[in-house]
């Protein structure tokens, strides 16, 4: 299986979950996986604005954008 090409967003909440969040917005996402109890990634190409927008959903979770910031 080959890797989806995007940049990715690690969020401290389940997967089902960020697929609720993330329904009725594009944002350029096109994959969400669990990568652990109450975590997910989510696998984009949003820039700029978009990105902002995408980030502000998940204001009151932590998010990273990468697997080792969202440990620390």
């Amino acid at each position: 299986m080959t890797d989806i090409k995007g940049d990715r967003l690690y969020v401290n909440l389940g997967a089902s979950r960020v697929r609720r969040r993330l329904k009725g917005f594009g944002y350029g996402v096109r994959k969400i996986q669990s990568v652990g109890k109450n975590r997910a990634v989510v696998v984009h190409t949003a820039t700029g604005q978009h990105l902002d927008e995408l980030e502000a959903l998940f204001g009151d979770v932590k998010i990273a954008r990468s697997e080792e910031e969202l440990d620390a």
